[in-house]
């Protein structure tokens, strides 16, 4: 029964990761390979690291999370879907888990490579508060997408709410602040991966409540 299970969730990944995940994380690579073209990663004390990995890097997240629901944007898609025996919302469960993992993935990555580059900063502190941030931009595209079904709203909201914080500050804003990877204090950090969470299931239970309710 468990490697039923095991190979039946493997092969809708296999799908999904076709289906949801492949163009979005060509976007989420190119976001990446423009960082050093554009700034450079070679050098940086934790400050400029910081800089990079939160500022630039975690748009990683809106890229990846944000358009979970895209698929189904095509009918024939929303449609397919539909018929299937397993349940939508866990076809989107295990979209939401890919981009999340890959999400993580990259930035591991990408600090790897700025630690082999001779950047000096605490690289699992600064993995943790990187992905926080990712995933709470992320997060906010996901919700708003899955409330307005428009994923030009997903994108706006969250690229508007990152721009604003580029032109904030931490006062103005306090515990939503996205730039605090330089304090070397992660409790923010942690803040943020927290409401990026209850943000991903409001989305989630809005989808599943709107589909109970047709």
């Amino acid at each position: 029964m468990f490697a039923e299970v095991c190979v039946k969730y493997s092969e809708i990944a296999r799908v999904q990761i076709k289906l949801a995940l492949r163009m979005n994380l060509a976007l989420a690579i190119l976001i990446l390979a423009l960082v050093p073209v554009i700034f450079g990663i070679s050098n940086h004390d934790y400050r400029a690291s910081a800089f990079i990995l939160e500022r630039f890097v975690s748009l990683t997240g809106i890229a990846l999370i944000t358009p979970v629901f895209l698929p189904e944007q095509d009918k024939n898609i929303a449609e397919l879907a539909e018929s299937k025996y397993t349940s939508s919302i866990l076809i989107y469960l295990v979209r939401f888990m890919l981009a999340a993992v890959s999400l993580m993935i990259l930035i591991s990555g990408f600090t790897a490579v700025m630690i082999l580059s001779s950047c000096e900063f605490d690289a699992a502190k600064f993995i943790a508060g990187t992905f926080a941030t990712a995933f709470f931009l992320g997060a906010l595209g996901f919700t708003a997408y899955a409330i307005t079904d428009n994923i030009v709203a997903g994108y706006l909201f969250a690229l508007v709410y990152y721009t604003f914080n580029m032109f904030s500050s931490g006062a103005q804003l306090k515990n939503i602040y996205l730039f605090t990877l330089a304090d070397n204090d992660l409790t923010e950090k942690y803040r943020l991966l927290i409401i990026g969470a209850l943000l991903s299931v409001t989305g989630f239970l809005y989808k599943f409540m709107k589909k109970k309710l047709r």
